[in-house]
């Protein structure tokens, strides 16, 4: 006897990489699976919608299986909000930044050649799994499941004591995440607080709210520097360019499952830029660019060839162009260098230039930039003695505003 089998996304998926519902029966010599439907719902927060977000259906299979590839579906529902830069302690995931996605249906199958049945092949919202707008790489082009605490690329991140920086985690109830501690290199540490003495006590991960499962931790220079829960030694105003600390993510029970370092940095002579994208894992991730950074416009027009009257008595003005240019403007480009940096930054030069959604801190706003793409060389230690990246960004907007 054969039954039809279903294989769909568990754990934390990223909609970048294909996702897939399959169906097959094809235990049998004569097993069939004739047809097959997907009613997915995708959402944010708690409440499951009503309606279905979309509605599939197949009537044939290819060798007796099913497949249901959705990930262009899920891509849609996403939206990205990089002011969880400033956090001053835990905070929820912006709404729309990581979805739940659950698929239920019918299938039509024969079981060795007996008549066909028809049955659903899920009802309920149990199967459903966690979405963010990440890509996996090569090497897991079936777009495995995301396990780790840390939702970034591992490396020492380089920051101003002046910069403001949030750290994704992923809350899962797996993960266990019970609190974090800060240490410094000489050895101060505390953990990280809201309000002096009280627990520092993450969203509880099996709340069912999205915004619970993905969160920010407000770990930066001036996130730490403006949070009153923390003793004097532990806050970067009091230390030294050149010193570091490690964010310590512990379980409940004390363990160590991940640990992320923050090296304070001068920058006497540069502005350094600091840059947000949608990481890899389909989170907010940041970057400064330390060294020295150039600003160019790019200027565009329209022109077109005026007629001018001119008779026997009637010489025409010079200062009136025969050749009249119209609907002039620019857009700014920006080159940025990151200064010297670890091997381990090939990584996150990577997730910028995959991204789809970067912006740049000008004037203490977020301003949506395109990097400029083409190829790199990613740079190794043997190689080069110092390691440099250089990127230009393209400020997505004209100078001039011009809706239309």
């Amino acid at each position: 006897m054969s039954t039809p089998s279903i294989a769909y996304p568990s754990s934390l998926k990223m909609a970048r990489s294909p996702i897939f519902y399959t169906g097959k029966n094809n235990t049998l010599t004569n097993d069939s699976l004739d047809s097959m439907t997907l009613n997915l719902k995708i959402w944010s927060g708690t409440s499951v919608p009503t309606d279905n977000n979309y509605e599939l259906s197949k009537s044939y299979s290819i060798g007796e299986v099913v497949n249901f590839e959705i990930s262009d579906l899920v891509r849609s529902e996403f939206s990205h909000d990089f002011s969880v830069y400033d956090a001053s302690f835990y905070e929820q995931s912006p709404v729309n930044e990581a979805l739940w996605v659950n698929a239920t249906g019918d299938w039509t199958y024969s079981d060795n050649g007996a008549a066909p049945t028809t049955a659903p092949w899920a009802t309920t919202t149990a199967n459903k799994f966690l979405a963010t707008q990440g890509w996996a790489d090569k090497f897991n082009p079936t777009n495995p499941s995301v396990t780790s605490p840390v939702l970034a690329v591992s490396r020492t991140r380089q920051v101003l004591s002046s910069n403001y920086e949030s750290l994704a985690i992923y809350n899962s109830a797996a993960n266990d995440l019970g609190f974090i501690t800060i240490t410094w290199n000489n050895g101060d540490s505390d953990t990280f607080y809201d309000t002096d003495g009280i627990a520092s006590t993450p969203p509880d991960p099996v709340s069912g709210d999205t915004q619970d499962l993905v969160i920010y931790a407000g770990v930066g220079p001036a996130n730490l520097n403006g949070n009153s829960g923390l003793d004097a030694s532990i806050q970067p105003i009091n230390h030294s360019d050149g010193d570091y600390y490690d964010v310590i993510l512990r379980n409940t029970g004390g363990d160590v499952i991940a640990s992320v370092r923050y090296t304070l940095v001068c920058e006497p002579k540069y502005t350094p830029y600091q840059v947000s994208f949608v990481n890899r894992y389909g989170v907010a991730d940041f970057i400064t660019f330390f060294k020295v950074s150039t600003e160019q416009g790019n200027f565009t027009n329209d022109q077109y060839k005026r007629s001018i009257y001119q008779d026997g008595f009637t010489t025409p003005s010079l200062q009136v162009a025969q050749y009249q240019d119209f609907n002039v403007n620019s857009r700014n480009a920006i080159t940025m260098n990151t200064g010297w940096v670890d091997e381990n930054y090939d990584d996150v030069i990577e997730d910028i230039l995959m991204s789809e959604s970067v912006a740049i801190l000008m004037n203490g706003a977020w301003v949506a930039a395109n990097p400029q793409r083409g190829s790199i060389r990613y740079q190794k230690s043997v190689n080069d003695k110092n390691i440099n990246y250089t990127l230009t960004f393209d400020v997505a907007f004209n100078e001039r505003s011009l809706i239309r």
